[in-house]
Protein backbone atom coordinates (compact mmCIF):
# COMPACT_ATOMS: atom_id res chain seq x y z
CA UNK A 1 0.00 0.00 0.00
CA UNK A 2 1.47 3.72 -0.96
CA UNK A 3 1.79 6.46 1.76
CA UNK A 4 -0.91 7.90 -0.04
CA UNK A 5 -4.16 5.62 0.26
CA UNK A 6 -2.45 4.67 3.89
CA UNK A 7 -2.45 8.57 4.32
CA UNK A 8 -6.12 8.49 2.63
CA UNK A 9 -7.13 5.36 4.90
CA UNK A 10 -6.33 7.71 7.80
CA UNK A 11 -8.18 10.79 6.85
CA UNK A 12 -11.23 8.43 6.02
CA UNK A 13 -11.12 7.32 9.97
CA UNK A 14 -10.40 10.61 11.37
CA UNK A 15 -13.26 11.93 9.37
CA UNK A 16 -15.83 9.09 10.65
CA UNK A 17 -14.82 9.24 14.34
CA UNK A 18 -15.66 13.09 14.03
CA UNK A 19 -18.44 12.85 12.85
CA UNK A 20 -19.28 10.03 15.43
CA UNK A 21 -18.33 12.28 18.75
CA UNK A 22 -20.54 14.96 16.70
CA UNK A 23 -23.93 12.80 16.73
CA UNK A 24 -22.91 11.45 20.22
CA UNK A 25 -22.65 14.94 21.40
CA UNK A 26 -25.55 16.07 20.05
CA UNK A 27 -27.74 13.41 21.44
CA UNK A 28 -26.19 13.98 24.87
CA UNK A 29 -26.96 17.61 24.69
CA UNK A 30 -30.73 17.21 22.80
CA UNK A 31 -32.58 16.79 26.26
CA UNK A 32 -31.03 20.00 27.44
CA UNK A 33 -31.47 21.84 24.19
CA UNK A 34 -35.18 21.11 24.08
CA UNK A 35 -35.66 21.44 28.08
CA UNK A 36 -34.19 24.93 28.24
CA UNK A 37 -35.71 26.06 24.45
CA UNK A 38 -39.15 24.97 25.38
CA UNK A 39 -38.67 26.48 29.05
CA UNK A 40 -38.06 29.90 27.46
CA UNK A 41 -40.87 29.45 25.38
CA UNK A 42 -43.37 28.91 27.66
CA UNK A 43 -45.65 26.53 25.71
CA UNK A 44 -45.52 23.45 27.99
CA UNK A 45 -48.90 23.11 29.25
CA UNK A 46 -48.59 22.72 32.72
CA UNK A 47 -44.88 23.49 32.84
CA UNK A 48 -43.55 24.34 36.47
CA UNK A 49 -40.35 24.58 37.99
CA UNK A 50 -38.02 22.03 38.86
CA UNK A 51 -37.70 20.83 42.38
CA UNK A 52 -34.26 20.80 43.84
CA UNK A 53 -33.91 17.26 44.33
CA UNK A 54 -35.06 17.05 40.29
CA UNK A 55 -32.19 19.64 39.71
CA UNK A 56 -29.76 17.55 41.45
CA UNK A 57 -30.43 14.69 38.93
CA UNK A 58 -29.22 16.87 36.43
CA UNK A 59 -25.86 16.90 37.73
CA UNK A 60 -25.69 13.27 38.46
CA UNK A 61 -27.18 12.07 34.78
CA UNK A 62 -23.32 13.14 34.12
CA UNK A 63 -21.69 11.07 36.87
CA UNK A 64 -21.21 7.26 35.26
CA UNK A 65 -19.92 8.47 32.01
CA UNK A 66 -17.25 11.19 34.10
CA UNK A 67 -16.34 8.04 35.75
CA UNK A 68 -15.30 6.67 32.99
CA UNK A 69 -13.53 9.12 31.19
CA UNK A 70 -11.82 9.51 34.74
CA UNK A 71 -11.28 6.20 34.77
CA UNK A 72 -9.47 5.88 31.56
CA UNK A 73 -7.41 9.20 32.14
CA UNK A 74 -6.10 7.85 35.79
CA UNK A 75 -5.87 4.75 35.43
CA UNK A 76 -7.08 2.63 32.74
CA UNK A 77 -3.73 2.97 30.15
CA UNK A 78 -1.58 1.94 33.37
CA UNK A 79 -3.84 -1.17 33.58
CA UNK A 80 -3.71 -2.24 29.96
CA UNK A 81 0.45 -1.67 30.32
CA UNK A 82 0.56 -4.08 33.16
CA UNK A 83 -2.17 -6.58 31.63
CA UNK A 84 0.65 -6.72 28.50
CA UNK A 85 3.52 -7.30 31.31
CA UNK A 86 1.55 -10.28 32.46
CA UNK A 87 0.80 -11.60 28.79
CA UNK A 88 4.62 -11.13 27.55
CA UNK A 89 5.73 -12.97 30.94
CA UNK A 90 3.14 -16.04 29.55
CA UNK A 91 4.78 -15.70 25.81
CA UNK A 92 7.99 -16.26 27.41
CA UNK A 93 7.43 -19.04 29.60
CA UNK A 94 4.76 -20.63 26.89
CA UNK A 95 6.12 -24.05 25.18
CA UNK A 96 4.01 -22.92 22.27
CA UNK A 97 4.63 -18.62 21.56
CA UNK A 98 2.56 -18.47 18.77
CA UNK A 99 -1.01 -19.37 20.36
CA UNK A 100 -0.60 -16.33 22.26
CA UNK A 101 -2.65 -12.44 21.35
CA UNK A 102 -1.46 -9.85 20.35
CA UNK A 103 -2.55 -7.59 23.18
CA UNK A 104 -2.77 -3.99 21.30
CA UNK A 105 -5.27 -5.13 19.52
CA UNK A 106 -8.28 -5.29 22.30
CA UNK A 107 -7.08 -1.46 23.76
CA UNK A 108 -9.94 1.00 23.33
CA UNK A 109 -9.48 4.58 21.92
CA UNK A 110 -10.56 7.71 23.68
CA UNK A 111 -12.91 8.22 21.00
CA UNK A 112 -14.43 4.66 22.54
CA UNK A 113 -14.69 6.00 25.68
CA UNK A 114 -15.77 9.63 24.80
CA UNK A 115 -18.75 7.54 22.47
CA UNK A 116 -19.56 5.28 25.82
CA UNK A 117 -19.37 8.26 28.06
CA UNK A 118 -21.33 10.54 25.77
CA UNK A 119 -24.19 7.94 25.25
CA UNK A 120 -24.82 7.09 28.41
CA UNK A 121 -25.09 10.56 29.57
CA UNK A 122 -27.87 11.11 27.06
CA UNK A 123 -30.19 8.81 27.97
CA UNK A 124 -29.96 9.42 31.81
CA UNK A 125 -30.22 13.43 30.40
CA UNK A 126 -33.99 12.16 28.96
CA UNK A 127 -34.89 11.15 32.80
CA UNK A 128 -33.33 14.34 34.48
CA UNK A 129 -35.70 16.67 31.91
CA UNK A 130 -38.77 14.52 32.19
CA UNK A 131 -38.48 14.57 36.03
CA UNK A 132 -40.25 17.73 36.72
CA UNK A 133 -43.27 16.38 34.76
CA UNK A 134 -43.72 13.15 37.31
CA UNK A 135 -46.56 13.31 39.20
CA UNK A 136 -49.85 11.27 39.66
CA UNK A 137 -51.14 13.16 36.46
CA UNK A 138 -48.61 11.43 34.37
CA UNK A 139 -48.32 7.99 35.11
CA UNK A 140 -46.27 7.15 31.84
CA UNK A 141 -43.93 10.06 32.27
CA UNK A 142 -43.53 8.60 36.41
CA UNK A 143 -42.87 4.89 34.29
CA UNK A 144 -39.80 6.23 32.42
CA UNK A 145 -38.50 8.56 35.70
CA UNK A 146 -38.57 5.97 37.96
CA UNK A 147 -37.51 2.92 36.15
CA UNK A 148 -34.74 5.58 34.83
CA UNK A 149 -33.52 6.33 39.01
CA UNK A 150 -33.83 2.50 39.25
CA UNK A 151 -31.56 1.62 36.36
CA UNK A 152 -29.18 4.32 37.47
CA UNK A 153 -28.93 3.34 40.73
CA UNK A 154 -27.77 0.02 38.99
CA UNK A 155 -25.36 1.35 36.31
CA UNK A 156 -22.96 3.04 39.47
CA UNK A 157 -23.64 -0.59 41.54
CA UNK A 158 -22.35 -2.19 38.50
CA UNK A 159 -19.69 0.45 37.52
CA UNK A 160 -18.71 0.29 41.32
CA UNK A 161 -17.33 -3.76 40.87
CA UNK A 162 -15.63 -2.72 37.69
CA UNK A 163 -13.83 -0.49 39.17
CA UNK A 164 -13.14 -2.33 42.28
CA UNK A 165 -11.66 -4.92 39.47
CA UNK A 166 -9.91 -2.82 37.37
CA UNK A 167 -12.24 -4.03 34.53
CA UNK A 168 -14.55 -1.06 33.45
CA UNK A 169 -14.13 -0.16 29.51
CA UNK A 170 -16.26 1.59 26.92
CA UNK A 171 -17.93 -1.42 26.56
CA UNK A 172 -19.61 -1.84 29.96
CA UNK A 173 -20.72 2.72 29.19
CA UNK A 174 -22.33 1.14 25.86
CA UNK A 175 -23.94 -1.57 27.34
CA UNK A 176 -25.11 0.31 30.54
CA UNK A 177 -27.01 3.00 27.71
CA UNK A 178 -28.52 0.41 25.67
CA UNK A 179 -29.89 -1.68 29.58
CA UNK A 180 -30.94 1.81 30.70
CA UNK A 181 -33.08 2.47 27.67
CA UNK A 182 -34.50 -0.96 27.49
CA UNK A 183 -35.52 -0.29 31.47
CA UNK A 184 -36.81 3.16 31.01
CA UNK A 185 -39.30 1.69 28.20
CA UNK A 186 -40.31 -1.29 30.18
CA UNK A 187 -40.81 1.12 33.17
CA UNK A 188 -42.89 3.51 30.76
CA UNK A 189 -45.38 0.03 29.51
CA UNK A 190 -45.57 -0.70 33.13
CA UNK A 191 -46.64 2.57 34.37
CA UNK A 192 -49.97 1.92 32.40
CA UNK A 193 -50.20 -2.28 33.01
CA UNK A 194 -49.59 -2.42 37.05
CA UNK A 195 -51.71 -5.34 37.02
CA UNK A 196 -49.18 -7.91 34.68
CA UNK A 197 -46.64 -7.11 36.97
CA UNK A 198 -48.93 -8.19 39.93
CA UNK A 199 -49.76 -4.93 41.36
CA UNK A 200 -52.92 -3.77 42.23
CA UNK A 201 -54.45 -1.20 39.77
CA UNK A 202 -55.19 1.05 42.44
CA UNK A 203 -52.33 0.44 44.82
CA UNK A 204 -51.26 3.53 46.86
CA UNK A 205 -48.44 5.94 44.96
CA UNK A 206 -45.56 4.71 47.24
CA UNK A 207 -45.67 0.68 46.04
CA UNK A 208 -46.34 1.69 42.04
CA UNK A 209 -43.27 4.12 42.77
CA UNK A 210 -41.30 1.43 43.84
CA UNK A 211 -42.31 -1.30 41.48
CA UNK A 212 -41.20 1.42 38.86
CA UNK A 213 -37.80 1.79 40.52
CA UNK A 214 -37.31 -2.04 41.04
CA UNK A 215 -38.21 -2.65 37.65
CA UNK A 216 -35.43 -0.40 36.19
CA UNK A 217 -33.14 -1.76 38.68
CA UNK A 218 -33.59 -5.43 38.26
CA UNK A 219 -34.60 -4.83 34.64
CA UNK A 220 -32.72 -8.31 33.63
CA UNK A 221 -35.45 -9.78 35.95
CA UNK A 222 -38.33 -7.62 34.69
CA UNK A 223 -37.23 -9.24 31.24
CA UNK A 224 -36.93 -12.60 32.56
CA UNK A 225 -40.57 -12.19 33.75
CA UNK A 226 -41.60 -10.80 30.90
CA UNK A 227 -40.35 -13.75 28.86
CA UNK A 228 -42.26 -16.27 31.24
CA UNK A 229 -45.86 -14.54 30.84
CA UNK A 230 -45.20 -14.51 26.94
CA UNK A 231 -44.37 -18.23 27.16
CA UNK A 232 -47.72 -18.73 28.97
CA UNK A 233 -50.11 -16.85 26.64
CA UNK A 234 -48.21 -17.58 23.38
CA UNK A 235 -47.46 -21.34 24.36
CA UNK A 236 -43.83 -21.35 22.77
CA UNK A 237 -41.94 -24.43 23.02
CA UNK A 238 -38.64 -23.55 25.20
CA UNK A 239 -35.49 -24.64 24.41
CA UNK A 240 -34.69 -28.04 25.32
CA UNK A 241 -30.69 -27.94 25.82
CA UNK A 242 -30.06 -27.13 29.66
CA UNK A 243 -27.74 -24.18 29.64
CA UNK A 244 -25.51 -23.90 32.73
CA UNK A 245 -24.91 -20.24 34.03
CA UNK A 246 -21.41 -19.09 34.48
CA UNK A 247 -22.22 -18.21 38.17
CA UNK A 248 -21.41 -22.09 38.41
CA UNK A 249 -17.85 -20.80 38.52
CA UNK A 250 -16.26 -20.48 41.74
CA UNK A 251 -15.06 -16.70 41.18
CA UNK A 252 -17.54 -15.42 39.21
CA UNK A 253 -19.90 -13.25 41.05
CA UNK A 254 -22.77 -10.74 39.62
CA UNK A 255 -20.52 -8.58 38.45
CA UNK A 256 -18.02 -10.76 36.75
CA UNK A 257 -21.03 -12.51 35.40
CA UNK A 258 -22.65 -8.84 33.98
CA UNK A 259 -19.10 -8.25 32.30
CA UNK A 260 -19.03 -11.88 31.04
CA UNK A 261 -22.64 -11.14 29.57
CA UNK A 262 -22.01 -8.31 28.43
CA UNK A 263 -19.06 -10.03 26.03
CA UNK A 264 -21.81 -12.20 24.79
CA UNK A 265 -20.69 -14.79 27.61
CA UNK A 266 -23.62 -16.12 29.25
CA UNK A 267 -23.06 -19.71 29.39
CA UNK A 268 -20.88 -21.88 30.81
CA UNK A 269 -20.79 -23.36 27.31
CA UNK A 270 -19.63 -20.11 25.86
CA UNK A 271 -17.10 -19.61 28.56
CA UNK A 272 -15.03 -22.78 28.10
CA UNK A 273 -14.68 -21.92 24.32
CA UNK A 274 -12.79 -18.80 24.94
CA UNK A 275 -9.02 -18.29 24.79
CA UNK A 276 -8.81 -17.10 27.99
CA UNK A 277 -5.90 -14.75 27.09
CA UNK A 278 -7.67 -13.10 24.68
CA UNK A 279 -11.08 -12.57 27.61
CA UNK A 280 -8.42 -11.19 30.15
CA UNK A 281 -7.91 -8.63 27.49
CA UNK A 282 -10.73 -7.84 26.85
CA UNK A 283 -11.91 -7.61 30.25
CA UNK A 284 -8.89 -6.60 32.03
CA UNK A 285 -9.43 -9.23 34.90
CA UNK A 286 -6.59 -10.91 35.78
CA UNK A 287 -4.75 -13.70 33.35
CA UNK A 288 -4.40 -15.94 36.10
CA UNK A 289 -8.18 -15.48 37.09
CA UNK A 290 -9.21 -16.34 33.78
CA UNK A 291 -7.28 -19.27 33.24
CA UNK A 292 -8.97 -20.86 36.46
CA UNK A 293 -12.04 -19.79 35.13
CA UNK A 294 -11.89 -21.01 31.69
CA UNK A 295 -10.30 -24.36 33.67
CA UNK A 296 -12.97 -24.75 35.73
CA UNK A 297 -15.80 -24.52 32.80
CA UNK A 298 -14.18 -27.07 30.62
CA UNK A 299 -14.71 -29.51 33.36
CA UNK A 300 -17.83 -28.56 34.14
CA UNK A 301 -18.71 -29.18 30.34
CA UNK A 302 -17.99 -32.74 31.41
CA UNK A 303 -18.98 -32.95 34.94
CA UNK A 304 -22.11 -30.47 34.49
CA UNK A 305 -24.15 -30.31 37.40
CA UNK A 306 -22.28 -32.94 39.37
CA UNK A 307 -19.22 -30.56 39.24
CA UNK A 308 -19.92 -29.87 42.89
CA UNK A 309 -19.39 -33.88 44.00
CA UNK A 310 -15.59 -33.01 41.71
CA UNK A 311 -14.85 -29.84 43.80
CA UNK A 312 -15.65 -31.84 47.21
CA UNK A 313 -12.39 -34.21 46.39
CA UNK A 314 -10.62 -30.88 45.54
CA UNK A 315 -10.91 -31.43 41.68
CA UNK A 316 -11.73 -27.86 40.24
CA UNK A 317 -10.64 -27.69 36.87
CA UNK A 318 -9.84 -30.11 33.74
CA UNK A 319 -5.90 -29.34 34.22
CA UNK A 320 -6.38 -30.87 37.79
CA UNK A 321 -8.00 -34.20 36.23
CA UNK A 322 -6.21 -34.55 33.52
CA UNK A 323 -3.09 -34.85 36.13
CA UNK A 324 -4.81 -36.94 37.98
CA UNK A 325 -5.85 -39.19 35.45
CA UNK A 326 -2.24 -38.72 33.87
CA UNK A 327 -0.69 -40.31 37.36
CA UNK A 328 -3.39 -43.48 37.79
CA UNK A 329 -2.61 -44.27 34.21
CA UNK A 330 1.29 -44.27 34.90
CA UNK A 331 2.08 -41.32 32.09
CA UNK A 332 3.38 -39.04 34.97
CA UNK A 333 5.00 -40.58 37.70
CA UNK A 334 4.25 -40.75 41.36
CA UNK A 335 1.67 -40.81 43.35
CA UNK A 336 -0.13 -43.50 40.81
CA UNK A 337 -2.13 -45.63 43.82
CA UNK A 338 -3.57 -42.36 45.71
CA UNK A 339 -4.28 -40.97 41.91
CA UNK A 340 -6.09 -44.53 41.39
CA UNK A 341 -7.71 -44.32 44.73
CA UNK A 342 -9.05 -40.67 44.15
CA UNK A 343 -10.17 -41.41 40.52
CA UNK A 344 -12.39 -44.47 41.97
CA UNK A 345 -13.80 -41.93 44.64
CA UNK A 346 -14.52 -39.72 41.74
CA UNK A 347 -16.14 -42.08 39.74
CA UNK A 348 -18.71 -43.09 42.73
CA UNK A 349 -19.69 -39.92 43.06
CA UNK A 350 -20.15 -39.12 39.73
CA UNK A 351 -22.00 -42.46 39.58
CA UNK A 352 -20.45 -43.55 36.54
CA UNK A 353 -18.11 -46.25 36.14
CA UNK A 354 -14.28 -46.47 36.81
CA UNK A 355 -13.93 -47.09 33.11
CA UNK A 356 -15.89 -44.94 31.72
CA UNK A 357 -14.37 -41.91 33.78
CA UNK A 358 -11.11 -42.94 32.48
CA UNK A 359 -12.44 -42.79 28.66
CA UNK A 360 -13.69 -39.36 29.54
CA UNK A 361 -10.65 -38.39 31.14
CA UNK A 362 -8.37 -39.45 28.20
CA UNK A 363 -10.82 -37.78 25.70
CA UNK A 364 -10.01 -34.42 27.88
CA UNK A 365 -6.82 -35.22 27.58
CA UNK A 366 -6.76 -34.75 23.71
CA UNK A 367 -8.79 -31.96 23.47
CA UNK A 368 -6.56 -29.02 22.04
CA UNK A 369 -8.29 -26.38 24.30
CA UNK A 370 -7.59 -28.40 27.50
CA UNK A 371 -3.99 -28.84 26.23
CA UNK A 372 -3.62 -25.27 26.11
CA UNK A 373 -5.23 -24.33 29.50
CA UNK A 374 -2.71 -27.24 30.81
CA UNK A 375 0.55 -25.44 29.62
CA UNK A 376 -1.01 -22.02 30.89
CA UNK A 377 -1.78 -23.41 34.40
CA UNK A 378 2.01 -25.06 34.62
CA UNK A 379 1.32 -28.47 35.99
CA UNK A 380 4.67 -29.79 36.26
CA UNK A 381 7.04 -27.24 34.14
CA UNK A 382 8.78 -29.93 32.47
CA UNK A 383 5.64 -31.81 31.74
CA UNK A 384 3.48 -29.27 30.06
CA UNK A 385 0.88 -30.98 27.24
CA UNK A 386 1.59 -29.84 23.48
CA UNK A 387 0.12 -30.88 20.40
CA UNK A 388 2.98 -32.81 18.08
CA UNK A 389 2.51 -33.20 14.34
CA UNK A 390 0.20 -35.98 14.31
CA UNK A 391 -2.26 -34.71 16.70
CA UNK A 392 -0.91 -36.80 19.74
CA UNK A 393 0.04 -35.34 23.10
CA UNK A 394 3.61 -35.66 24.02
CA UNK A 395 5.91 -34.49 26.67
CA UNK A 396 8.05 -31.46 25.16
CA UNK A 397 10.96 -32.13 27.73
CA UNK A 398 13.03 -34.91 27.90
CA UNK A 399 15.07 -33.93 31.08
CA UNK A 400 14.99 -36.55 33.87
CA UNK A 401 16.85 -33.82 36.26
CA UNK A 402 13.48 -31.90 36.43
CA UNK A 403 10.35 -32.85 39.06
CA UNK A 404 8.07 -35.46 37.32
CA UNK A 405 5.99 -34.93 39.52
CA UNK A 406 3.63 -31.65 39.09
CA UNK A 407 3.05 -29.76 42.44
CA UNK A 408 -0.61 -29.10 41.85
CA UNK A 409 -2.00 -32.41 41.67
CA UNK A 410 0.12 -33.57 45.05
CA UNK A 411 -2.34 -31.35 46.68
CA UNK A 412 -5.35 -32.96 45.43
CA UNK A 413 -4.36 -36.12 46.03
CA UNK A 414 -4.22 -36.12 49.43
CA UNK A 415 -7.93 -35.11 49.59
CA UNK A 416 -8.53 -38.92 48.81
CA UNK A 417 -7.65 -39.82 52.44
CA UNK A 418 -10.39 -37.59 53.99
CA UNK A 419 -12.95 -39.49 51.64
CA UNK A 420 -14.25 -42.68 52.84
CA UNK A 421 -15.78 -43.65 49.10
CA UNK A 422 -13.29 -46.00 48.00
CA UNK A 423 -13.60 -49.76 48.32
CA UNK A 424 -10.50 -50.93 46.80
CA UNK A 425 -7.89 -49.70 49.05
CA UNK A 426 -5.48 -48.23 46.68
CA UNK A 427 -6.10 -51.06 43.87
CA UNK A 428 -6.34 -49.96 40.21
CA UNK A 429 -10.16 -49.41 38.86
CA UNK A 430 -11.48 -52.88 38.17
CA UNK A 431 -11.79 -53.79 34.57
CA UNK A 432 -9.43 -50.70 33.74
CA UNK A 433 -6.45 -51.54 32.08
CA UNK A 434 -4.07 -48.96 30.50
CA UNK A 435 -1.96 -50.22 27.65
CA UNK A 436 1.23 -48.94 26.25
CA UNK A 437 -0.61 -46.16 23.69
CA UNK A 438 -2.02 -45.02 26.78
CA UNK A 439 -5.57 -45.79 25.56
CA UNK A 440 -8.23 -47.43 28.41
CA UNK A 441 -9.63 -50.60 27.86
CA UNK A 442 -12.30 -52.34 29.67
Amino acid sequence: MSEQESSEGKAVIVFRQVLLLIAVTLFAAGPLIVHFTRAAEKTVTGAKEPSPDQLIFFALATLPGLIGLINYIASQRTRYELQKDALRQLQHNSANPSEMTDPSKFEPTLVSWLTGSLLLTGVFMIVAVLARFADHNHPSIDGIVYAGYGTYVATLWFMLGRLNAHALSPRFLVNSAIKASIAILIGFIASSSSSFFQVPAGGNAISTKMLLFMIGFFHDWALGYIRKKAVEVFQANQNAATEFPVGMIEGVDDSAADLLDEMGISSVQHLATQNPLELSMRSLYPIKRVIDWVDQALLTLYFREKIVAARELGIRGVAEFVAVYMHASGQLAGSEKEAQELMTALSQKLGMSPASLYLMADACRHDDSVKFVYNLRHFGESKGMTPSGDGETVNPSADTTTPATPDAPSMVLKKVSETDTTSGGGASPAGVTVQDDHSVVS
